[in-house]
């Protein structure tokens, strides 16, 4: 549709235009051009006022943002925020380059070599300390334990940071939610080289079709595998000659243990039971940096003997076995039997919030630090092809396992990773279940049986503290020879 619009010479709007312009009154057209003038002194005034104002508010953001940095450098937001735009890239390139620097400006203009710098890692055992060794050349590469051959590049150089922004903001993440504080810059360096490559060797291994269990970044992030093992994974076992040790004075025969608390008519269920569904299970805790998975074995076993006789919810101080077995080595590492023996020899645990955990930090034995005392009378070893009867009548099992690095960034899923060359570390077996699952082998679904652990690295790993190990209908697979030692504490 077209519109026409025709318009006469003699059209009225054109006399009125005349008639106005005739009619101006007398001096008008100065004070127009005076008018002008002043608007036009007005806006110039007012331009310069604003850009007086904004350059002198862009310098306070400048300093103000500075700081902040400065002291809140772990701000994803702020980081976040600055990836948009190519100055804020930069910036960030600068304060990483000033947080990073590991050279000495003066020695640096002497270099000209190689600079070999030897670190201590203090581990947990003071007696096992380990060297890293940074070699900075003159173009930027690093060796870190030689397991950490960084072919990035240059590290200083702007443009290796520019191209890796998503890691270096990843890792400033990592840094603030799990609240990580390095005392050098070149400490931050190296935790940054192995936070990177442990990130790559989540992303390679979730990109497995055939694999049944999914990594993710946790708090275990900037430490190599030579440190998590070191620092997590040091339980002590007695190995083939567990039943000659005069350290398991109050075990006793498990025929007779079962026969107590198992039916005369019952029937196993082989394929599913879960204490946690069943009250028999407390909140998962966290050993934090002390090699104590021994204590929270044992005590977490007790805590649930306590809630299925006694129908309550009890905790019970860990640290206080820490502190006070005598038969085991603290945060270096322990038996789970001697923490059964000590715990019943020292007439009993104090509640945890009489005797909280502090971790690695120095603490010495305190007995009388209350008066309630919770113990146990005896405990059973529970035998290789008894896992899932035990585990229904008696309750959650303590038991070692032989874990891996891998196990660091466990997510969820069923584990079939690398296990340990030996069992390393003590764990709680809480139940099993089944689940059918697709094989893409066979291309057909397949019953898959499994058991379900509590760890004590926190609800924040693994499937809110918990990990599941393939077995068996009948419980006799022992993935990653978990149940080498199987115990089960006694009230009565």
């Amino acid at each position: 549709m077209e519109y026409h619009m025709e318009y006469s010479p003699n059209e009225v709007i054109k006399q009125e235009r005349e008639v106005f312009v005739g009619k101006e009154k007398s001096g008008s057209k100065f004070k127009r051009k005076r008018y002008i003038f002043i608007v036009f002194t007005v806006s110039i005034c007012f331009m310069f006022a604003l850009m007086l104002f904004y350059f002198t508010r862009n310098e306070n953001n400048k300093n103000l943002f500075t700081n902040s940095l400065s002291n809140n450098i772990n701000d994803d937001y702020i980081i976040n925020s600055l990836l948009k735009s190519e100055s804020g890239k930069k910036f960030i390139v600068s304060k990483l380059e000033e947080l990073i620097s590991t050279y000495d400006k003066e020695n640096k203009m002497k270099t000209t070599g190689e600079e070999e710098m030897n670190m201590n890692i203090n581990d947990v055992d003071d007696n096992d300390k380990k060297s890293v060794s940074f070699v900075n050349k003159k173009n930027g590469n690093l060796k870190v334990n030689n397991n950490y051959q960084v072919s990035y590049g240059n590290f200083f150089d702007t443009k290796f940071l520019m191209d890796n922004l998503e890691t270096v903001n990843l890792f400033y993440i990592f840094l603030k939610e799990n609240n990580k504080k390095y005392e050098t810059s070149e400490e931050m360096q190296k935790r940054f080289i192995i936070f990177s490559e442990n990130y790559k060797k989540i992303e390679l291994h979730n990109k497995k079709s055939n694999s049944l269990y999914k990594r993710g970044m946790n708090k275990f992030g900037d430490l190599s595998p030579e440190e998590f093992k070191s620092r997590y994974l040091n339980l002590k076992t007695h190995g083939p000659f567990k039943t000659l040790s005069s350290s398991m004075s109050y075990e006793v025969n498990y025929e007779d243990v079962i026969n107590k608390y198992k039916p005369a008519d019952s029937k196993l269920d082989r394929i599913a039971y879960d204490w946690r569904l069943h009250g028999g299970v407390t909140p998962v805790k966290d050993q934090a940096l002390c090699g104590s998975c021994w204590a929270f074995s044992s005590v977490g076993s007790v805590e649930s003997q306590y809630a299925i006789r006694k129908k309550a919810l009890f905790l019970f101080s860990e640290q206080e076995l820490v502190d006070c077995s005598v038969k085991n080595n603290g945060c270096y590492g322990g038996y789970i039997t001697n923490a059964f023996d000590d715990m019943i020899d020292l007439g009993g645990l104090c509640s945890q919030d009489e005797y909280p955990y502090v971790s690695n930090l120095p603490e010495t034995c305190n007995l009388k630090r209350c008066t309630e005392k919770y113990t146990i009378k005896s405990y059973v070893s529970i035998p290789d092809d008894k896992f899932k009867e035990a585990l229904r009548y008696l309750g959650p099992i303590s038991i070692s396992i032989a874990a891996s690095d891998d196990f660091a960034f466990y997510r969820g899923g069923f584990y079939d990773g690398e296990c340990g060359a030996a069992p390393n570390h003590a764990v709680i077996l809480v139940g099993y279940g089944m689940k059918d699952i697709y094989n893409e082998d066979t291309g057909r679904m397949e019953k898959f049986y499994y058991y379900i652990i509590k760890n004590s690295w926190g609800s924040d790993w693994g499937e809110g503290g918990y990990i599941n190990l393939e077995t068996d209908e009948n419980g006799y697979k022992k993935t990653c020879s978990i149940g080498t030692e199987a115990y089960v504490p006694l009230l009565e």
